[in-house]
């Protein structure tokens, strides 16, 4: 077990070792979304500092560019801004990051009352008056959209939001809790990996962490009782 995930798939596949341990399986996202997979992934989802205000943010332009460090939690965080709209169905369905500010405008097609998510932009640039003529056709169908890209915030400053990571030890003690896995824990490996959380850069290796504990009573996976290899 490694503490960094692969690029690209730190935010949706970070939770991959607790769904194992709890046998559910959560796919890579190449494809739509299902409510129930979605509500899977966000079960030890912890809200950033900056939630809030995207929330309010999102529900009234219904265009949101979450932008900041990688490896934050911005495709997580966009998958539970979307939860919290009003859909006319939970699906949430991805599009390509390779798209352009003016092929999002011109050239996909949105359909009322729906949830997409595009992750990780890779567009060049960002076109304020394309991204706010964006936000107000989605408007028009009842539709949102969140967006992710790596970097600072442009001059599109009236659809972007600044973002950043929720805290590790909240984090930690989160996943504790949502997945039960303090039962069997010597105190003392549970110390450990308290005082471990904070340091670690990313949400995924803080999650990562959480799951790699192992109970007294059973044999450590690497080799190394209650903590995962660095």
């Amino acid at each position: 077990m490694t503490d960094t995930p692969e690029a690209g798939e730190i935010d949706l596949d970070y939770i991959t070792h607790i769904s194992d341990r709890l046998g559910v399986k959560v796919r890579p996202v190449t494809r739509d979304l299902t409510r129930r997979e979605a509500d899977i992934l966000l079960r030890s989802y912890l809200e950033p500092p900056c939630f809030a205000d995207a929330v309010r943010r999102l529900a009234a332009h219904h265009l949101l560019v979450l932008v900041g460090e990688e490896e934050t939690g911005k495709r997580l965080g966009g998958i539970a801004l979307l939860s919290r709209m009003s859909l006319a169905e939970g699906t949430i369905t991805v599009l390509s990051p390779a798209g352009t500010a003016g092929e999002l405008l011109s050239r996909t097609e949105y359909a009322p009352g729906r949830a997409y998510l595009l992750h990780d932009w890779i567009a060049v640039s960002t076109d304020r008056t394309e991204l706010v003529n964006l936000a107000r056709k989605l408007a028009e169908l009842g539709s949102y959209l969140v967006i992710t890209r790596n970097g600072a915030p442009s001059q599109a400053v009236e659809v972007e939001q600044a973002w950043g990571a929720p805290d590790p030890g909240e984090l930690f003690d989160l996943c504790l809790s949502t997945y039960d896995l303090r039962a069997g824990l010597a105190p003392d490996v549970l110390a450990r990996a308290r005082d471990r959380a904070p340091t670690l850069a990313t949400p995924a290796q803080v999650v990562r962490l959480a799951a790699g504990l192992t109970p007294a009573e059973e044999p450590a996976a690497e080799g190394a009782r209650g903590l995962p290899r660095p």
